[in-house]
């Protein structure tokens, strides 16, 4: 598998949207069109573009025909250096969290949720969790730039896709220069979901995460403004998405 990251404008042209559909329809009619505004220079442009990333292809972490091509062309404008020169950090941010949900979407955990409440046979034949963990070392290439961003912010936001994109196999060779960062930034962030997802991570990966439960802990008790990017309105992750 080649895991360059594909040319945004040629993926945006050249992919056949009346095949794929999102939450509110075909793709066709909507999704190419949209999604050029993360380039247009145009921030209102930028956020309609967001809102249809969130609402209509990853609507409360469920996966459409479209999302896995709106995935890549994500990753290819972050990896881009004039194309992510033309969005707010605050939209890198965003655009950084809707990756770090994807790729969260089709991770271990998350599927071992869902087979609590679905037929494990049911998910077997759903093609769209092959498809999307196929293209997460891609993903990844327009991810890990970002670790080191000057943007506080941003730099968090690509720490937690990173940490879930490294749930793929195929990308374990790559924990050992992400994980100091997952835990020097990700774990003392103030989101308690930041926190959370980076002990869980350095726990999958056999590190020990005492002190950081021990320290998350306390700063709950005092508490947590982070009401973003797990909230109500992005639907949770402990219930079945329906």
């Amino acid at each position: 598998m080649v895991n360059e990251l594909p040319d945004a404008n040629s993926l945006l042209e050249e992919t056949d949207w009346s095949h794929l559909e999102h939450g509110g329809g075909p793709a066709a009619l909507r999704t190419p069109v949209k999604l050029a505004g993360l380039v247009s220079g145009n921030s209102g442009a930028a956020t309609i573009a967001l809102d249809h990333l969130w609402n209509d292809l990853l609507h409360q972490g469920s996966l459409y025909s479209a999302t896995p091509a709106a995935a890549l062309y994500v990753a290819a404008v972050l990896g881009e250096p004039r194309s992510r020169e033309s969005l707010t950090a605050p939209h890198r941010s965003e655009l950084l969290e809707w990756l770090a949900e994807t790729a969260y979407a089709v991770s271990v955990s998350r599927e071992r949720q869902r087979e609590a409440w679905l037929d494990p046979a049911v998910m077997a034949r759903n093609p769209l969790f092959s498809e999307v963990r196929a293209i997460r070392p891609i993903l990844f290439r327009g991810v890990f730039p970002h670790i080191s961003d000057s943007d506080k912010d941003v730099a968090e936001a690509a720490l937690l896709a990173a940490a879930h994109l490294l749930d793929a196999p195929e990308l374990a060779s790559h924990i050992g220069a992400v994980a100091p960062k997952v835990r020097s930034v990700l774990a003392v962030s103030p989101k308690q979901g930041y926190r959370d997802a980076a002990i869980s991570r350095l726990a999958a990966w056999g590190e020990d995460t005492t002190s950081l439960k021990d320290a998350a802990g306390s700063m709950e008790k005092e508490g947590d403004s982070w009401n973003r990017f797990w909230n109500s309105d992005r639907g949770s992750l402990d219930k079945p998405p329906f």
